[in-house]
């Protein structure tokens, strides 16, 4: 039994991070362990910085954690990956998506936009494990608007210890409309097999 775990998914509106973190929620509470999810929004629009807070373990109590306990990250976006960077200790893994929606500051002029080179650098510079996957490209060559499901499978590939592949998969049909549910299911089987070939920063 896992006695505390704490997972940071995130991204900007539109890629899908609140449907991905409650798939994880729900599966955590299918594996019979407590559950708490917190989220902090920006902008609901597309482009509004979105971050949501799972814990899940044998007695976890407030749905927030501090900075440098995250166990793992999920970044549907490489930009709101490293600016979560500061949610990260030297066990932490992350799992990036390598594409980006612009958020509202940049298209507004108030930051730059690092480009993925620059990104996985600065993971290298601060020695925080990362993987790195184009699942935004393998999402659209299903049809599928954003990569959360192919991030869902990369996760649970790394976490099998932790969670069976079918809780998964029923957590994923629970929560995802029916009509894209099969085509989730793809994404997601995609996604698992992604870690076998991918080496970690």
């Amino acid at each position: 039994m896992v006695e505390e775990f704490n997972l940071l998914v995130c991204g900007v509106g539109g890629q899908g991070v609140l449907t991905l973190s409650r798939i994880i929620a729900l599966s955590a509470l299918k594996s019979n362990f407590k559950v708490r999810v917190g989220e902090t929004l920006g902008m609901s629009q597309r482009g509004g910085i979105v971050n949501s807070f799972v814990r899940f373990g044998k007695n976890v109590l407030s749905p927030l954690f501090e900075k440098g306990m995250a166990d793992a990250v999920i970044a549907l976006d490489y930009v709101e990956a490293a600016r979560s960077l500061q949610y990260a200790s030297k066990r932490t893994v992350f799992l990036v998506d390598s594409n980006t929606i612009p958020p509202l500051s940049t298209i507004l002029g108030l930051e730059s936009l690092p480009d993925l080179d620059h990104v996985k650098r600065f993971f290298k510079e601060n020695a925080v494990k990362a993987y790195f996957f184009n699942a935004f490209s393998i999402a659209s060559s299903l049809s599928l608007p954003t990569s959360n499901t192919v991030m869902l499978g990369v996760f649970g590939r790394l976490f099998q210890k932790i969670f069976d592949r079918n809780v998964l998969i029923s957590a994923l049909r629970e929560i995802v409309p029916a009509k894209y549910v099969e085509k989730n299911i793809e994404a997601f089987q995609l996604g698992w097999r992604l870690m076998d070939d991918n080496v970690a920063f």
